[in-house]
Formats: C-alpha cells, sequence, structure tokens
C-alpha cells in the first residue's frame, strides 16, 4: 500500500489542523491496551484541550489520533495539567499519513437483526502454549507415540512443540510457511547453486549447534503439526546419515497429521466459551465488539488467532486473523479490529455468498 507522510511543526498551523482535522470528530488516544476515544475541547493560546474518560494519569508525552478521508492525523502533545478528567496539552508536532484504504467495511449494525453474525470458538497461540504446559502427560504420551512409530527408520529423531522454545528456527519457520523442509543430500551440495539448500545452511543448519556438530547427518525432513489446518504449534523432525526421498517425506507427513487427529480427538486445546458480535465485515477483515475488558486476553496487539463465524444461514466459517487495532469508545464498548490472513476453501464460498447477500 502506498502512502504518504507529512510532518508538520510550525506553530502558526497549529489552529488550523485542529479546526479542521479534530473539531467535531471522533478522536483516540493511543495507549499499550488499545486506542481510547476521547474528546477535543477546542485549542487556545498555543495549547489544546480533551475531554479523556477513566484514566487517572497519563504519561508526560501522548499520541492521539483521528482519520478523514484517506488520512490519518497523529498530534504529539505533552502534558500540562489536569483536572478530573480535562488534560491541558502543549502541541509539539503532527504527522498526517495520506493511504488508500485496503476495503470498505460492510456494517451490519442497520441490517435489522436480520444479518447477525457471531465469531465463537476462538483460539490464540498463547492459549494453545498454555494448553501444552498445563498438560506435560499427555504431550509426553504424544512425543513417546512418535519415537515409536519412527523407531529404527531415522538416525536422528526430535519433536518440538511451541510452548518449549521462542527462538527455535524451524518453528520460526514454520510460522511463516507450513511447507515442509526437504532437504534430500547437504554432502554434495555445501557451496553450490541450489537456493533451497543455501537458505536451509544459512538460517536453519547453520543455527542449531546440535545438528551441525554431527557431520554424518546429510539430509533432513522436518514437517509442520498444524491444529485445524490454521495455526501450526509444533514439528517433526527427522535427520538421516543417507539421503532422503519423496519416502521418506510421505511418512513424517502422515505421522504429523495423525498427531493432530489425536489432539483433536482429545480435546487438548479449548476454545473460548464466548460468543462476540460481529460488529462489520469485509473480504479481508471483521469488527468484534464487546464490554468486559477481561475479554481483551483474547486479542492482544498483532496476535495471531483462529474462530468460527455462524452466518445468519446457519452456515460456518473458520477463519485464521490477525488482531490490528482495538478501540475503546465512549460509551464503554470496545471494538476489536481483526485482519482475515487464512480461510479453508469451503468456509471461503460460504462467506462470499454472504457478503453478495450485504450488496443487495
Amino acid at each position: 500500500m502506498s502512502e504518504m507522510i507529512k510532518t508538520i511543526t510550525d506553530t502558526g498551523q497549529f489552529a488550523e489542523i485542529f479546526k479542521k482535522f479534530f473539531a467535531k470528530r471522533d478522536v483516540f488516544l493511543k495507549t499499550k491496551s488499545g486506542d481510547l476515544f476521547v474528546q477535543f475541547l477546542g485549542f487556545n493560546e498555543g495549547n489544546v484541550a480533551f475531554r479523556i474518560p477513566r484514566v487517572k494519569s497519563l504519561p508526560d508525552t501522548i499520541v492521539v489520533f483521528t482519520r478523514l478521508s484517506e488520512n490519518t492525523i497523529y498530534a504529539s502533545l505533552k502534558l500540562i495539567e489536569n483536572t478530573e478528567n480535562d488534560f491541558i496539552f502543549l502541541p509539539i508536532k503532527f504527522q498526517i499519513i495520506s493511504e488508500k484504504m485496503k476495503e470498505e467495511r460492510t456494517s451490519l449494525a442497520s441490517s435489522g437483526g436480520k444479518n447477525v453474525l457471531y465469531a465463537s470458538n476462538i483460539i490464540s497461540e498463547p492459549m494453545i502454549q498454555g494448553a501444552l504446559d498445563s498438560n506435560e502427560k499427555k504431550v509426553a504420551i504424544l512425543k513417546d507415540k512418535i519415537a515409536r512409530e519412527l523407531k529404527g527408520k531415522f538416525d536422528y529423531v526430535r519433536v518440538v512443540f511451541i510452548n518449549e522454545t521462542r527462538i527455535d528456527v524451524r518453528m520460526k519457520r514454520f510460522a511463516e510457511s507450513w511447507s515442509p523442509i526437504m532437504v534430500r543430500d547437504i554432502s554434495g551440495q555445501i557451496g553450490g547453486d541450489n537456493k533451497a539448500t543455501k537458505v536451509y545452511l544459512n538460517e536453519i543448519y547453520a543455527k542449531d549447534y546440535k545438528l551441525s556438530s554431527h557431520k554424518e547427518l546429510v539430509s533432513e525432513v522436518s514437517v509442520p503439526i498444524i491444529y485445524k489446518n490454521m495455526v501450526p504449534y509444533g514439528y517433526i523432525q527427522v535427520n538421516n546419515t543417507k539421503p532422503m526421498d519423496d519416502n521418506h517425506l510421505t511418512v513424517v507427513k502422515r505421522l504429523a497429521v495423525m498427531i493432530n487427529d489425536i489432539v483433536l480427538k482429545e480435546r487438548l486445546f479449548v476454545p473460548a466459551p464466548e460468543k462476540f458480535i460481529v460488529n462489520d465485515v469485509s473480504r479481508k477483515g471483521l469488527g468484534i465488539v464487546f464490554r468486559e475488558r477481561r475479554l481483551l486476553r483474547y486479542f492482544t496487539k498483532d496476535g495471531r488467532l483462529i474462530l468460527e463465524l455462524t452466518l445468519p444461514d446457519e452456515n460456518r466459517v473458520n477463519m485464521r486473523v490477525v488482531v490490528r487495532n482495538t478501540v475503546f469508545n465512549e460509551n464503554g464498548i470496545i471494538k476489536v479490529g481483526l485482519e482475515i490472513i487464512d480461510i479453508d476453501a469451503i468456509s471461503e464460498v460460504n462467506y462470499d455468498e454472504f457478503l453478495e447477500t450485504m450488496k443487495k
């Protein structure tokens, strides 16, 4: 997305900017937990005043912002004083960022109840990590089963789950791409031109000190274990002293699927019990709303999670999303903006059909 950023520090322009962009508009305060709705009170003699409810104290410098058409206007402000909910600031600078919106969202608020959507069965990556931590015995049984299945077939076997390490190079790789790692034989390719092998040697092999100290291991197959075809939460790694082929890859792939089936059957990962009202939708994202602040624990900034949408015709849509923003409105309603990053094929058809009905 192309964007243009303009920074303004000329105090002579401040009054006009506040009048044009902030007066009688929705303004938000940037905070660590989300964007808080605030009220612009006015600009006078070089200072600006905002009413900020439910806030007892603020840092010395804050950022508020508003939007107009394709512009997002950020104001950096230095705190001077406050009385209860009214705060007075010294404006430091403005940044006006002009960018085209990705797409328009369709609001469901005016559908008269015909198109009420609910998001449920939410599972986030931290929830998966917590479940693995609290089910050590079940995880140990899974690892033992993998070891028995692969015993005698490979010279080196390793199983890693997402809760065990935050810096694992393969887990990081599978978070970005679910395709298996397949290195048939590196013994004759070191220093060669094969791009995939170079990446493996530089980004994975060189950082795996245990593996790189065993030069006799010349091949590798690593396959992610993926929850509901949406979230990778572990992987199976095998290495051999001899070259490997597609048959070896098939063996590990089947085992990864079998392990995930066991996880689903055992309900190792329990989704959140709450249902959330969907406020607006688009092909690339949606917004959900709620009042209870305790529910924010599911929606950390840039956190990834999976959820299920229940459409008016009772069809279900499974998708993986990223938390992009959180807004605290004056009426106490919290809105979370989610970007859709993955959706299964059948769900995509159902979702597209629903979006088309919204246009009629």
